[in-house]
């Protein structure tokens, strides 16, 4: 299948590119309007100029832009003249004039108004001679000098601390400070993306070319893309700092990610030892095997400890539940015992007649019944309290169990 696509020459016959084909970049030097001293081909590898151009503000239409003095040309003219016109006022209105009546002084004296001076006068002093002023100076002379030197180190960025504390307000707290200081923070982030954007990235790569081009052995060609960092300005740094601290504050000393916002403290900070903190601080994150050994050992021995103390007091409960069943035994045994003991009794010192003899056999009978009867509720109130006393012991050792299974499951 073929496609019918017309071609479209981008430089036809006649056109006004083939005015421009024999045309190479070239360098020429000419002096003295007329005079040429130097005329060759662009000698350089990526047939570049070398010269840069650098705009601290872009203007459409202008190759050198808007320079910082330009910004503050017409406004430091402006503070010149403000300054110097209280200061021309100041000569007419500190020192006082004096109005005097010729008529009535000293022929050929010369006046003049120094201390301890004698002025000659021919009459009243208060009526010849009259200091005067020239109106008073204005006071808002300086203000506007002030607003107009504020307007110009904002027009150029260079807005010192006491500036910068004026753009906040009185009663803004650390959100009014965070909102100047972002401000400016924003501005010089725009100047120093402007200035590696156009000088230093260009300027890098030119140079870059150079030695590649004049010093191959040493600098080979090689295709290479620069990324150039720069470090925080002051107020940036401070700002970040004040961060730091801030989440310091928050999360507490005993955070775990507390070696990461101290080293980035030392990191901002501007001490000179700066580095070996941050070395110590490395040391000091990183665990030491000589206390991980000790502390293992130690939690071996808690481990032991907390072991035998279970042991013992499984002991003593086994113990104590072998000394309630040998009470029961024996109280289980008791009326047994006493039973025989009566038998014996009632077989002893009988009388001799059978009348007699079965009398006093049946009356031994009945008392001895009524004392097992007696023992028997005895032996059973007793055997009821060792039980009560065992299933209260069961469920004190249930309790006990339960809470320390609930402090383990909780810490």
């Amino acid at each position: 299948m073929k496609e019918n696509k017309e071609i479209v020459e981008l430089f036809p016959e006649n056109s006004a590119a083939e005015d421009y084909t024999d045309m190479v970049e070239a360098i020429v030097v000419i002096a003295n309007d007329g005079l040429l001293l130097k005329a060759e081909e662009n000698p350089y590898m990526m047939k570049d100029r070398p010269v840069l151009s650098y705009q601290d503000d872009t203007v459409p239409n202008r190759l050198l832009g808007r320079g910082t003095v330009e910004k503050a040309f017409n406004m430091q003219k402006a503070i010149d003249a403000q300054t110097r016109a209280h200061m021309d006022s100041l000569a007419l209105t500190t020192a006082p004039m004096v109005a005097m009546d010729a008529t009535r002084l000293p022929r050929g004296m010369k006046f003049e108004v120094k201390a301890g001076k004698a002025i000659l006068t021919n009459g009243n002093p208060n009526e010849i001679l009259y200091p005067f002023k020239f109106g008073q100076t204005d006071p808002n002379n300086l203000a506007t000098a002030q607003s107009f030197e504020r307007m110009l180190l904002q027009a150029t960025g260079t807005l010192d601390s006491q500036g910068m504390v004026t753009q906040a307000a009185r009663d803004g707290g650390g959100g009014g400070m965070s909102m100047a200081v972002a401000s400016i923070i924003k501005k010089y982030k725009r100047t120093l993306v402007n200035f590696q954007e156009d000088f230093l990235i260009p300027f890098i790569k030119k140079a870059a070319f150079r030695f590649m081009q004049f010093d191959p052995e040493r600098y080979p060609s090689v295709d290479m893309t620069f990324v150039p960092t720069a470090t925080l300005g002051i107020i940036a740094r401070e700002y970040e700092q004040q961060q730091f601290i801030g989440l310091l504050q928050t999360l507490g000393p005993n955070t775990p990610v507390l070696p990461l916002i101290l080293k980035g403290i030392l990191a901002n900070s501007s001490l000179t030892n700066r580095y070996e903190l941050m070395a110590q601080l490395d040391k000091m994150s990183q665990p030491d095997p000589q206390a991980q050994q000790i502390a293992q050992l130690q939690q071996q021995l808690a481990l032991q400890a907390a072991q035998a103390q279970i042991a013992v007091q499984t002991t003593q409960a086994e113990q104590n539940r072998a000394e309630a069943q040998k009470l029961q035994v024996e109280a289980q045994l008791m009326p047994q015992e006493i039973q025989a003991k009566n038998m014996a009794a009632m077989t002893k010192n009988l009388p001799n007649q059978d009348d007699a003899g079965s009398k006093e056999f049946d009356k031994r009978v009945k008392i001895a019944e009524l004392m097992l009867k007696e023992a028997d509720i005895k032996n059973k109130s007793k055997i009821v309290e060792l039980q009560m006393a065992d299933k209260k012991g069961k469920m004190s050792s249930v309790e006990d169990e339960f809470l320390n299974r609930l402090s383990r499951e909780l810490t």
